[in-house]
């Protein structure tokens, strides 16, 4: 069988232990990509709740925007009508007397 060389990526001897008490039978850069993978999933978790945080804060105030442009298109639409009557009153009254 053949053994299973246990350097580091320097080549290196590897001087760390991974708590198993001995040779595992296993490369150390393979545990090593299995922690490193670990924690890089852990990191992410921060990162992807501050995305959403602020994905979320975001299309909040574009719908509050959006409602802000309806809310002054209705406005001059409610102008528009209300100066239109006011003419017409206006100018009704003003015939009567002539």
């Amino acid at each position: 069988m053949d053994t299973i060389e246990n350097t580091n990526p320097t080549g290196g001897p590897n001087t760390h232990d991974h708590g198993g008490g001995g040779d595992s039978g296993c490369n150390s850069q393979i545990t090593d990509g299995v922690t490193q993978s670990s924690v890089h999933v852990l990191g992410l978790g921060p990162a992807t709740a501050a995305v959403n945080a602020y994905l979320g804060q975001a299309q909040s105030q574009t719908i509050l925007f959006a409602n802000m442009v309806n809310q002054q298109a209705q406005y001059a639409s409610i102008a528009a009508t209300t100066l239109t009557q006011e003419l017409t009153q206006l100018f009704a009254a003003g015939g009567d007397e002539a």
